[in-house]
């Protein structure tokens, strides 16, 4: 059984004639074997549905990636001085 896509399709755009297949392609099945392709469907939804969501978390770290970048460019006064010994941060830390 093969049920193929019409090419240069949108992702998720399906056709009524696809659909059509997919009907016909489930009705020829034994019925044991609709509680399986229904397990398989859920695992696909499940599958897209985790890409998105890492996806849009990925292009969340980034923003904030940039940001922060954008903001120390503005503001590199701010940075964090560095000491080369412990003995040079006590003394620092000490003229606070």
């Amino acid at each position: 059984m093969a049920v193929m896509a019409s090419v240069g399709r949108k992702a998720g755009a399906m056709g009524v004639s696809d659909e059509n297949a997919i009907v016909m392609a489930l009705r020829r099945l034994p019925p044991d074997y609709v509680p399986e392709v229904l397990r398989y469907i859920e695992f696909l939804d499940y599958k897209l549905n985790a890409a998105r969501a890492e996806a849009a978390e990925e292009a969340a770290l980034w923003a904030a990636v940039e940001a922060n970048q954008e903001y120390k460019r503005q503001h590199s006064d701010e940075s964090p001085e560095i000491h080369e010994t412990g003995a040079d941060f006590l003394k620092a830390a000490a003229e606070w």
